[in-house]
């Protein structure tokens, strides 16, 4: 699971919630996704990753990776610690490497699941994640709010997307990620990078 991911996208979802002073909507949305996933995915191992606070590898080789992002809100920022608590205190693996992404970590993991013969599943809101998908490795991508998630295999890639998993670098690398800070190549915008 992309914690930083989900976390966001329950932060932004759901309206400002409280207990004792202390903020907890991000919680209460990341928590539904993830006991809603469990449930009914019936995983036999999971593991929530984080980033870390700090530059990551990809800001050492392009200095305005992710320039311009906002800060994260106040309201947000203590919501990090909690959960990690508490998903500690579930027994759920809670994974984080300085100078990685979360999404560095999902990787990595999908990979070393492949190599044991393990079908991987992702959970996260990163269309970066769509080059992870293969035979062996499915994403389960958040779209709206809290409440929708679409199942993407290698065919569901394709349809969506007009490229398979594996093109999905190309395809960011000649649009860019506006997301990112990441330039494309200049008049080229998603319609044209699928054609190409």
């Amino acid at each position: 699971v992309d914690g930083n991911s989900l976390l966001y996208r329950a932060f932004h979802a759901l309206p400002l919630m409280d207990y004792n002073g202390v903020y907890t909507n991000a919680v209460h949305g990341f928590l539904n996704m993830l006991l809603r996933c469990i449930r009914e995915r019936t995983p036999r191992w999971c593991a929530v990753a984080f980033d870390e606070h700090g530059p990551t590898f990809r800001h050492t080789a392009y200095d305005a990776y992710k320039a311009g992002r906002a800060a994260t809100p106040d309201e947000l920022r203590p919501q990090f610690a909690v959960l990690k608590e508490i998903l500690s205190d579930m027994g759920l693996g809670v994974l984080s490497l300085s100078g990685y992404e979360a999404d560095d970590i999902l990787g990595t993991l999908s990979l070393q699941c492949r190599e044991r013969g393990i079908n991987a599943l992702l959970l996260t809101g990163d269309r970066d994640a769509l080059q992870l998908v293969d035979d062996e490795t499915t994403l389960l991508l958040t779209r709206k709010g809290i409440s929708e998630i679409e199942e993407c295999t290698p065919a569901r890639v394709q349809e969506l997307f007009g490229v398979t998993p594996a093109q999905i670098i190309d395809l960011k690398g000649l649009m860019g990620d506006s997301s990112d800070n990441i330039p494309g190549v200049p008049g080229v915008g998603e319609k044209t990078a699928v054609k190409l």
